[in-house]
């Protein structure tokens, strides 16, 4: 089972280690080549996580029809040529970065319903989500010595390409969920969490996208992140299975808080990283196990395929929020203030909707 885990943990890794995260490692190539505005760069980022929004959306009805192992599979696969071309030119990134959003999400979906429909624990799920943290690590040895946008984005998607092959062997070991039953569908039950994670997405992605502009050291900032993430199933798994997912989300919310306020990531950026690295998957981990615990194993496709649209619309407008802060100030510091915020209001909606 726990071989399993590691291999579909390869998907997260190259859909959002490499395929979304690793875009704040090329933003500063693209922006003195190419000469981006914040809010193109902004802008570059909202495509990418409307496509998410979209695929997330969309991620029952495919990968229900397609089969969750095939479009799990399929979505991976196809990460390496669409990262390669996103080096061709910004209108042309514009749209790669939307369809890469599309399969991000199908990847992240698809692999977590099957993880869940092999009945795997919060450690399991943790570990599985700790998986972008091998594909933050390995961004920054990809783009070693890299000055040229294009030539960055053609090892990105070499690098996906490979970890999409490394992942094949779990194949013939999967199962897929369970269909929905009519019904078993409602998500009342956890329709704040919802909110909370929306905020928590616009939040997380605004300090993402922004933080290597607004610091600079961004081998040291990615290599911190990355590590911290791959502790996520480690701290975060057992502790959501002590205190349960609503108490969890709370817990977490509160670290990421901290970790994203900018005079510890200007002053303290290693404590900064790290605990941000640590935590934001952490949100995602202590969500699922909240839906394990109050909903009928039927409704959880369609509740990580909403909760994931939900997360995705909030990413989608962070970028541009926060670019848009950062245009106002001056400076990515305005992009991590406005980060900042938005994930204090998670914490808040995430704290009163505790039964």
């Amino acid at each position: 089972m726990a071989a399993r885990a590691l291999l579909l943990a390869l998907g997260p890794a190259a859909g959002l280690g490499l395929g979304r995260f690793a875009y704040a490692l090329v933003l500063p190539l693209m922006q003195a080549v190419w000469g981006l505005s914040y809010a193109e760069a902004g802008f570059l980022g909202s495509a990418n996580t409307l496509g998410y929004f979209l695929g997330a959306l969309s991620s029952p009805l495919v990968l229900g029809r397609v089969g969750y192992r095939l479009g799990f599979y399929g979505a991976l696969l196809l990460q390496g040529p669409v990262l390669a071309l996103t080096g061709t030119g910004y209108l042309p990134a514009l749209l790669l970065r939307f369809v890469q959003g599309v399969l991000g999400a199908w990847i992240f979906v698809g692999g977590a319903t099957l993880l869940m429909a092999l009945g795997r624990s919060g450690r399991a799920l943790g570990a599985y989500y700790g998986g972008v943290g091998l594909g933050l690590l390995l961004g920054p040895w990809l783009l070693l010595a890299v000055q040229d946008p294009a030539v960055a984005w053609v090892r990105l998607g070499l690098g996906a390409g490979a970890l999409g092959l490394f992942a094949l062997p779990a194949l013939p070991l999967l199962q897929e969920p369970p269909p929905p039953v009519r019904g078993k569908g409602d998500l009342g039950p956890v329709r704040a969490l919802l909110w909370a994670y929306g905020l928590y997405g616009a939040g997380y992605i605004g300090y993402m996208t922004f933080v290597t502009t607004a610091v600079g050291d961004w081998a040291l900032l990615f290599g911190l992140l990355g590590v911290g993430a791959l502790f996520t199933g480690l701290f975060w798994g057992p502790w959501v299975e002590r205190v349960g997912g609503r108490r969890g989300l709370v817990h977490v919310l509160f670290l990421l808080f901290l970790g994203s306020l900018p005079p510890l990531a200007l002053h303290l950026l290693p404590l900064s990283a790290f605990l941000f690295g640590l935590s934001f998957l952490g949100v995602i981990t202590a969500i699922t196990q909240a839906f394990r615990a109050v909903l009928p194993p039927p409704a959880w496709p369609r509740a990580m395929g909403l909760s994931t649209a939900a997360f995705a619309l909030g990413q989608a407008l962070g970028p541009g929020l926060s670019g848009l802060a950062a245009e106002a100030v001056g400076s990515g510091v305005g992009a991590l203030w406005a980060s900042a915020g938005l994930l204090l209001l998670a914490l808040g909606v995430a704290w009163l909707s505790r039964p």
